[in-house]
């Protein structure tokens, strides 16, 4: 596989999903240069930083590295499946920096990890809900 494909999927999900590099690096707790270096094809990310990309971005592992077929809509990769592009252009959508991390954060968690951020913030808002 050439890293340039590797590179050219990687800035273009990165883009479709409003990342900037830094906001990634943070993720993978990795310098922006590094980062870079994936997307310019100087270096490769290993398999589990692969994983964890193909987490944030929601893609399948095959997509991420430019193996899928353009013409499949759901790739079956286990408890993920691919969808269809959305056309929604609802408000809903257009985040801040600071939550486009969370959302980063959040995806590229364990399933552990995310059901123990979930009772964290159900915790939290409903103390919240609690003082009024």
């Amino acid at each position: 596989m050439s890293q340039n494909v590797l590179g050219d999927s990687l800035r273009r999900l990165r883009e479709k999903s409003g990342y900037t590099q830094q906001q990634i690096a943070n993720v993978l707790n990795i310098d922006r240069s590094t980062y870079s270096y994936y997307e310019l094809g100087k270096t490769s990310p290993d398999i589990s930083t692969l994983l964890t990309l193909s987490g944030m971005f929601s893609v399948s592992l095959e997509e991420l590295l430019g193996q899928e077929t353009a013409g499949s809509v759901l790739h079956d990769s286990g408890p993920r499946l691919r969808k269809k592009e959305s056309t929604n252009h609802s408000h809903i959508y257009d985040l801040k920096k600071d939550e486009l991390q969370l959302i980063a954060y959040f995806r590229a968690a364990t399933p552990q990890t995310k059901e123990k951020i979930m009772a964290a913030v159900h915790q939290i808002t409903s103390e919240e809900k609690s003082k009024f």
